[in-house]
């Protein structure tokens, strides 16, 4: 990964929150190492055997498909020092659905949009790095803070910002390699001494006699969880570490797939919130932190008694975009981000907690005496108003409401009360109270200000007396509310160490007082005895609240941030964010909980390992599953993937199994637990019941479990060099179409993913089936990605694309063991499985097991079988202009036909320049009805079908008003047998019949006896269907066969090409039956007429 010893040139990423500093000799080594690589360096695959390096190549070389964004300008950024500090603002032009650079990105500034690595390095301009660093100030203006490898000059010509990687993990990990000791040491001290010592129970903690007591405790909790036995005992014995300070311990919970890892993780961290134990819970990727978040959170409001009063002790934290906290539904109640505004919100001294809640004293413990004050200040202001308006001065402390330099509370209030906007009161208020913080504003911030003050100032000039009713109620709403909105954001946000239950039960209370009154409070305003007994318990309460909440000073940003972080008992990011967590030595976290650990690369796992007080370390993972993704062939001979799990597995440490699963049909579980679990894991009562059985399509092909062989199927390369097969997109698409329809015609609800391990059929079948299903996902969504992509996820329904079609068994990375079995277990009540049956077998990996198991079971079929599957593969290759894939020896049309279909090359060019889809639909339904041997009522059983001149052996079949389908029953030698076909000539206008009879006449069938043509007009019929009918070939008229078909193949040879529509050709294309697929046929029909 480079070098991490050197002291940096450069100043390093700076994070937000960071208030303290790391070593000198550690900050951004990496950065520093990167910025000095040349283009050479980069594509020296042998230079440096590290991720990072290799990560770069990897984007360098695919340059022509990365992201690109064009430069409007460059400055100078604040911090900018020549030839050391090279600090640059650089602005861009946004375009629709582009690239939008975040804090990490490693760019190049290139004077070229690079279609080729040449581009980088043009003769007299090459490319420069530079890295995203973060920005304080948000502006809706398109412009980024770069720290810059080299100057850059006024017409460098650099026009392109180019997106090469980001390093904000690997920067993360090498700051953490280079630890300081201490305590930190003594668990890494742990890790690496795996023996029976460290697995033993702490010996001071088996002697307490409450740990039993304990345990009792834990367990009243965990019966509302109904947990299983093994996902139990998982969860007490990790809670039972809350209360051992002696040693540093480690534990492992194996969770294969569907068996309940985040169920049992989230009921341990709802303990572990219970008994006040500081966690830090993380996991690789964002996905896996929200979910385990969303379930820790469905536990505790489910437990909540005071509405959302304990929140504030859960803390989650990343990037708002990436995380899409808008989209999840009460997210916002526990992301760091939002609780730090409404803190600030509800901590500022004046239209906070502690100034509304004065304010509201004041009014409710004498509103005649504010309304006295309201009245004497509304003559002064209007008098004011008057004479600002004459002389055309502004007051500036008034327009901008700057209560701070009034002299007295009173008039802050009774000016407020006098607006008719309240809530533009207090945003106006927080505005200034902010303006006052930072002493500084910007200039759009200052226009808009302005603006907004004018449009208040002309709401409160010379406005209307409010009467004492109006003035009540209206005041009364306004604080009111206010003050409720601060109580809510108190007991939501902050810390249960500030706010004791008594108290927020308290504040509950207050809060349905005032908002019973504000529903009566225009009744009771007529009697002002009635209204002071109304006003006397809220105002007791106000008093009461004044007294117990007692809250720190923060003011800044990065303080209640902070503040947030240590006093958090459970906090939620992922491994690499971890880097920004801060404890403090009182009151350390103690606990660190893994999530899909073995997802988590060693050396990223040590960024969370090194947290300050860490005593016990959870890892709750499944190795037997996908590792950490390594692009380095280099890397992954070398295990960077493997993660601390799999470490330690491998050292021995016992690791405690969840051996019961939830997810899957037990078809479906069947397989994987027998080849990758020993029979270990159990089948859970739910997915036993009859019930859970689904059936979302008709037919056998569809239950739970099955692989569809695909016969006629072709893999190939895309241009990134990833394997595609569109034969197998098609067919995915068509079934996702039949699962829509019948969802819908059912009212059913179906989620359907779509699973393959190569990029380029992911990207296939994404493009297939694009937005189709864009708003019915009350009944019907559908997921497209790779096999990695799905880890962690599962539907009801589960197709997978195996891809690989060859005749070598080359499968490729798909017999990796851990890719296979996420794919197998992703499926709730369906997993289909598409691929080709010889390639797999051939494979002899585990994929042949599976075919073979398939097999034994009963589970397999072949995708010939399901007529529609047919048409759409035929349809698709129709699109493509791909016909003659579907006419191979194994093709889905021929495979279960009664008749051999021969096709004309004029046929094949006739309907691949067909523009209308539904016309070629149709062409394929009419061949697949006669290749399985339905005819016109008058043809079947008929057969002297008496047709004059040329005509009489050809057939005429309607395709739409305009179209026919012409065909004709011809004779094959075949090994020594005549054999009955069907040879179809063309799709043409009636009009055009005429002229291709007679041409064929002329060259083809005027060259056939009369006992040839007899033979081509003999009919089997059994039932409604006409089945081809063969025979020996020992007599001179198969000679005088094989030889009038020879000159007619050199009369149509020398014949010069006519029309499409009506030439004839003697280059067939034609699909062959399965010699024993038919042999009842060809046996009935030698012993029915010959």
């Amino acid at each position: 990964m480079g070098s991490y010893g050197s002291k940096p040139k450069q100043e390093c990423i700076m994070m937000e929150d960071t208030d303290t500093k790391e070593p000198e000799n550690n900050v951004n080594s990496l950065v520093t190492e990167v910025f000095s690589w040349s283009l050479s360096d980069v594509l020296n695959r042998n230079l440096y055997n590290g991720k990072t390096h290799e990560d770069l190549r990897s984007k360098i070389l695919g340059v022509n498909r990365s992201p690109t964004l064009e430069i409007s300008g460059v400055e100078p950024a604040k911090g900018f020092v020549p030839e050391k500090h090279l600090f640059y603002t650089v602005y861009y032009k946004r375009g629709q659905g582009s690239y939008e650079p975040v804090v990490g990105d490693l760019i190049a500034l290139t004077d070229v949009r690079p279609k080729c690595v040449d581009d980088l390095q043009r003769p007299n301009m090459s490319y420069l790095v530079a890295m995203v660093q973060p920005m304080k100030e948000k502006s809706s203006l398109c412009k980024l803070r770069i720290l810059s490898s080299k100057p850059i000059t006024g017409n460098d010509g650099r026009h392109f910002i180019v997106y090469l990687t980001n390093l904000t993990t690997n920067e993360r990990i090498s700051r953490s390699l280079y630890y300081p000791g201490g305590e930190k040491k003594k668990m890494f001290e742990t890790l690496l001494r795996v023996d029976s010592s460290v697995e033993e129970s702490c010996f001071e903690c088996s002697l307490d006699e409450t740990r039993d007591l304990l345990s009792l405790e834990m367990k009243e909790y965990l019966e509302s969880f109904q947990l299983d036995s093994s996902q139990e005992a998982a969860v007490l014995s990790c809670a039972a570490l809350r209360y051992c300070d002696h040693k540093n311990t480690i534990k492992l919970i194996w969770g294969p797939p569907g068996t309940g890892k985040t169920k049992t993780i989230s009921s341990l961290l709802f303990m572990l919130l219970r008994m006040k134990c500081r966690t830090l819970t993380c996991a690789p990727t964002n996905i896996a932190v929200l979910g385990v978040t969303k379930k820790v959170l469905t536990l505790v409001r489910d437990s909540m008694v005071y509405d959302t009063y304990g929140l504030g002790d859960i803390v989650l934290f990343g990037n708002k975009e990436r995380m899409k906290i808008d989209e999840c539904e009460g997210l916002s109640d526990i992301f760091l981000n939002s609780r730090v505004k409404i803190l600030a919100a509800c901590l500022a001294p004046l239209s906070g907690w502690k100034g509304s809640s004065e304010w509201m004293i004041r009014f409710l413990e004498d509103p005649e005496e504010q309304y006295r004050l309201y009245l004497k200040e509304k003559v002064i202001t209007d008098e004011g108003d008057d004479e600002k308006d004459d002389s055309g001065v502004e007051d500036d402390d008034d327009d901008n409401f700057q209560y701070e330099k009034e002299k007295s509370s009173d008039s802050h209030m009774n000016r407020a009360l006098k607006a008719k906007n309240w809530k533009t009161v207090i945003v106006s208020t927080l505005k200034d109270e902010k303006k006052g913080r930072n002493n500084k504003v910007t200039n759009e911030d200052k226009t808009k200000q302005s603006s907004k003050q004018e449009s208040d100032k002309k709401n409160c000039k010379h406005g209307e007396l409010l009467s004492f009713e109006e003035f009540v109620t209206n005041g009364f709403d306004f604080l009111g509310n206010h003050l409720i909105s601060c109580m809510e954001g108190l007991y939501t946000h902050m810390p249960t160490a500030f706010i004791s239950v008594e108290v927020a039960k308290e504040m509950v209370a207050l809060i349905g007082s005032l908002k019973c009154i504000s529903k009566s409070l225009k009744q009771r305003v007529a009697s002002k005895v009635v209204l002071k007994e109304a006003f006397r318990f809220p105002c007791s309460k106000l008093r009461y609240l004044q007294q117990k909440l007692q809250f720190p000073d923060l003011k800044e940003y990065y303080e209640i941030r902070r503040f947030c972080l240590v006093n958090a008992c459970l906090i939620f990011c992922t491994a690499s964010s971890s880097i920004n967590v801060k404890t403090s030595e009182s009151n350390p976290l103690k606990f660190l909980v893994i999530d899909e650990a073995a997802q988590l690369k060693e050396c990223e796992s040590v960024i969370p390992l090194q947290l300050n007080g860490l005593r016990h370390v959870i890892l709750v993972g499944d190795e037997r599953q996908l590792p950490a993704m390594v692009q380095s062939k280099i890397c992954e001979e070398a295990e960077f993937g493997r993660s601390l799990f799999e470490r330690l597995v491998l050292l021995g440490h016992k690791k405690h199994l969840l051996n019961v699963q939830y997810r899957m049909h037990p078809s479906i579980s069947q397989f994987p637990n027998r080849e990758f679990y020993n029979q270990n894991i159990l089948d859970g009562a739910n997915v036993k019941s009859k019930t859970y059985g689904k059936r979302f399509l008709d037919g056998n092909m569809y239950g739970s479990y099955s692989f569809i062989n695909v016969t006629s199927a072709k893999e190939e390369f895309d241009q990134s060099h990833s394997m595609k097969n569109v034969m197998e997109v098609a067919l995915v698409g068509d079934v996702v179409a039949s699962l829509f329809k019948q969802a819908v015609a059912r009212k059913q609800k179906v989620s359907v993913g779509c699973i393959s391990p190569y990029k380029a059929q992911v990207n296939a079948l994404q493009e297939k089936i694009g937005t189709k299903y864009t708003g019915y996902e009350r009944y019907f969504t559908v997921n497209v990605r790779s096999v990695d992509g799905f880890q962690g996820s599962e539907e009801d329904v589960i197709i997978i694309s195996t891809v690989r079609c060859n005749s070598k068994g080359s499968v490729g990375f798909l017999s990796n063991h851990q890719r296979t079995n996420v794919a197998l277990t992703r499926a709730r009540y369906c997993l289909w499985i598409l691929g080709n049956e010889s390639t797999l077998v051939n494979s002899g990996t585990i994929w042949k097991h599976l075919v073979v198991d398939a097999k034994n079971r009963g589970c397999f079929y072949n995708a010939s079988e399901d007529r529609n599957l047919v048409q759409a593969a035929w349809s698709a290759l129709v699109e493509l202009g791909q016909l003659d894939k579907l006419f191979n020896t194994d093709s889905l049309l021929s495979s279960e036909a009664k008749w051999q279909v021969k096709f004309s090359d004029t046929f094949l060019k006739t309907v691949a320049s067909l523009t209308d889809h539904e016309i070629c639909d149709k062409v394929v339904s009419l061949l697949l009805k006669l290749s399985g041997g339905w005819r016109e009522l008058e043809t079947v059983g008929n057969s002297e079908v008496k047709v004059e001149g040329s005509c009489m052996l050809l057939e005429d079949y309607k395709v739409t008003q305009d179209l026919h389908l012409i065909w004709a029953v011809d004779i094959v030698v075949q090994d020594s047998v005549c054999v009955q076909v069907l040879k179809v000539w063309d799709v043409l206008p009636a009009t055009k019949f005429e002229e291709l009879s007679k041409m064929l006449m002329e060259k083809v069938y005027g060259n056939y006896t009369v006992n040839m043509m007899n033979r081509c007009k003999e009919r089997c019929v059994q039932g409604n269907l006409v089945l081809p009918i063969t025979w020996p070939m020992n007599s001179d008229m198969d000679q005088s066969w094989s030889l009038a078909k020879h000159l007619a193949a050199l009369s149509l040879s020398n014949q010069p090409t006519s029309s499409s529509s009506s030439r004839a050709s003697s280059d067939w294309r034609f699909g062959k039956r399965k010699p024993n697929r038919y042999g009842d046929s060809r046996s009935h029909g030698r012993g029915n007429r010959w």
